[in-house]
């Protein structure tokens, strides 16, 4: 847990100076990224918990993604359980660029589709 840490905070890092690059004006560009991502993957009409629409739509984003589907599916359903346990969004971001090896563009991509297909809502939402 400690190296998975200290490479999450290494991360974090590097993604703060490359915000420190951005060139909007707004206090919360990445968030601002985030929602636009998870709004298109929304949009698309996706329904949850669907593996075969989320590895067509890492393909869509970077054939290398869906190399080994195993490991895309895995490491979706990693991020579905990183929102479970309370992480933010900038955090599974983060997590998604350390699993994927993708850059903060994808890695925000990647968790909008991630939690748009796999991440089932809880089963004790509608009680």
């Amino acid at each position: 847990m400690g190296a998975r840490l200290a490479v999450v905070g290494t991360v974090l890092v590097a993604l703060t100076g490359l915000g420190t690059l951005s060139a909007c004006s707004d206090d919360k560009p990445d968030q601002a990224a985030f929602v636009e991502a998870e709004k298109q993957a929304a949009e698309a009409g996706l329904p949850k918990g669907d593996e075969q629409t989320y590895l067509t739509a890492l393909t869509a984003v970077d054939a290398k993604l869906t190399a080994d589907k195993k490991a895309a599916l895995d490491n979706g359903y990693n991020l579905c359980t990183d929102f479970t346990n309370g992480m933010t969004a900038s955090e599974t971001v983060i997590d998604a660029i350390d699993m994927f090896q993708v850059d903060a563009k994808k890695g925000q991509k990647i968790v909008a589709i991630a939690k748009t297909n796999l991440c089932k809502p809880s089963a004790s939402k509608g009680s």
